[in-house]
């Protein structure tokens, strides 16, 4: 294991590697207050074979919070300069809202994209060519970043990490920017295709809740997944949103058919 700060928009970024240095490179980021802990179980699985990088984002952990204000280009600037490290092009994995700054990083940054799969990634149906409703958005966030009534699965680590200073402000500021950023993204669709890439999108069918919910939450992410030529979307059964922690396996075998199929172009 090899721990690496980065430097990025004013804030220092603590970067953890694990695997063979020669190997394929695998990028973990996580969604709102997520840690780079709850990468460890998925990490051990794909160490063996891939170069797997995880990063607390800014004001998450040890990091000190960005002077930015949360956005997709600011997410995306943090995944240049990972990717620096790592070496390019990476798989992606990104954990529910950042399922949203892998796509925009995929969408700005092709080239430096070999795969992608977004792990129970926050509500963003396509949009373009209907107007933006933020209410309808923010109404299913809370269900897909795991903080409606703080589920028993994902309460304890949430609460955690948002009782310490710095994570509680970062938390606070992604979540009221959640609509904007879903709107910036969908802007992107618009101008900037995804690339020739495997592109996975994984459901926790643990958190479908009832028929309504489920429908919603299905066709969502089955159109995120039709927005790639190469678009695949699974239900992984009896997972919580947290799959990384419930079914590493599920998450591991998409990882390595997007490293084993890499890109198309």
């Amino acid at each position: 294991m090899l721990v690496v700060v980065i430097h990025v928009l004013g804030s220092g970024l603590h970067l953890i590697e694990d695997g063979p240095l020669d190997g394929p490179p695998v990028v973990l980021t996580s969604g709102l207050a997520g840690a780079l802990s709850d990468w460890d179980p998925l990490a051990r699985l794909l160490a063996p074979s891939v170069r797997v990088l995880r990063f607390d984002r800014p004001g998450i952990g040890a990091n000190a919070p960005s002077p930015k204000a949360p956005s997709a280009r600011r997410e995306v600037a943090v995944l240049d300069e990972v990717l620096d490290v790592a070496g390019a092009p990476a798989v992606l994995v990104g954990h529910s809202l950042a399922g949203l700054h892998v796509e925009a990083f995929a969408r700005l940054r092709p080239a430096r994209v070999r795969g992608a799969v977004l792990v129970d990634p926050s509500l963003a149906p396509p949009g373009i060519g209907r107007p933006f409703d933020a209410g309808a958005v923010l109404a299913t966030a809370v269900v897909r970043l795991g903080l409606a009534g703080l589920a028993a699965r994902c309460a304890s680590p949430l609460l955690r990490l948002a009782g310490r200073p710095p994570a509680r402000a970062a938390v606070v500021a992604e979540f009221a920017g959640y609509a904007d950023l879903v709107a910036e993204v969908d802007a992107l669709r618009g101008a900037h295709p995804l690339p020739d890439v495997p592109w996975w999108v994984l459901t926790a069918g643990g958190t479908l809740g009832g028929a309504s919910s489920a429908r919603r939450i299905l066709g969502d992410h089955g159109a995120m997944a039709a927005l790639a030529s190469h678009g695949v979307h699974r239900i992984v059964p009896g997972s919580g949103h947290l799959m990384q922690l419930d079914c590493p396996e599920a998450v591991a075998e998409a990882v390595l058919r997007c490293v084993r199929t890499g890109p198309s172009r």
